[in-house]
């Protein structure tokens, strides 16, 4: 099976931003430029977040999905602030292939299955926030900045499965953009429990990262800060991906 590289894009006022553990973000960019040299460069997919639409209560900017979408040519994934089957549509219109739904599906489980039967599972990933501490690991809601302990993480994600979500964008929170490497165990305990496609996301640091990842079986990893913050690019990663004898699309 080919395993995917997916630049992972996060969206605030029209620009990409980057962070650590959801807080501190910085400049990353403008959204269609980086959309663009990701296309040049063989990216699978691309995966795109409106990080405060959720939060500010309004619908996603699909002007920059549009914009975005134009620049390239790989599956777009969209996600932020997707509430309403209108603006699902919106989001489609705008250019998308698929929805990443996270806060609103936690907020309204039915969502996931309503948006599932008009558009297939195909097109619906579960967003799947976990923050790992010395107390375990939880659902993290990254509106408040706090775990959800009412809500185990691994009920969720068997019951937004259930309900109709084809793929899980698998985000370990404590991770992201620390370039500490995957947390592939979190990874297997997540597979364990459902059988669709998870994407691994939060920590890649360095190439031998990324092989591991993909070695533990993640069907795909997104990337965000070591494409930004660092001298990689997708040509560099997907060389030294093939020449270590994984199955990737160059």
């Amino acid at each position: 099976m080919l395993r995917r590289i997916i630049p992972s894009l996060l969206l605030r006022s029209g620009r990409l931003v980057k962070g650590v553990s959801y807080a501190n973000h910085r400049d990353a960019g403008n959204p269609s430029t980086t959309a663009r040299a990701h296309n040049a460069q063989g990216a699978d997919e691309l995966l795109l977040l409106d990080i405060d639409a959720s939060r500010e209560g309004r619908p996603p900017d699909f002007a920059a999905f549009a914009a975005v979408a134009r620049a390239c040519f790989m599956p777009l994934t969209v996600g932020g602030g997707i509430r309403t089957l209108e603006t699902a549509h919106r989001c489609f219109d705008s250019g998308a292939d698929k929805l990443c739904l996270t806060s609103t599906a936690l907020d309204d489980p039915r969502l996931i299955g309503n948006l599932a039967r008009v558009f297939g599972a195909q097109a619906i990933m579960l967003g799947l926030d976990v923050l790992t501490t010395e107390a375990g690991r939880f659902l993290y809601d990254h509106r408040t900045c706090h775990p959800i302990p009412a809500l185990a993480w691994g009920e969720w994600l068997q019951r937004g499965v259930a309900e109709g979500a084809g793929e899980v964008r698998l985000m370990a929170v404590d991770r992201e953009g620390r370039r500490t490497g995957f947390d592939t165990d979190l990874f297997a305990e997540a597979s364990a429990l459902v059988d669709v496609p998870v994407i691994l996301e939060g920590g890649a640091g360095s190439l031998d990262q990324i092989a591991t990842a993909l070695e533990a079986g993640a069907d795909a990893v997104a990337l965000g800060t070591m494409l930004v913050f660092s001298d990689n690019n997708l040509h560099k990663v997907k060389s030294f991906l093939k020449n270590a004898g994984l199955e990737i699309r160059l």
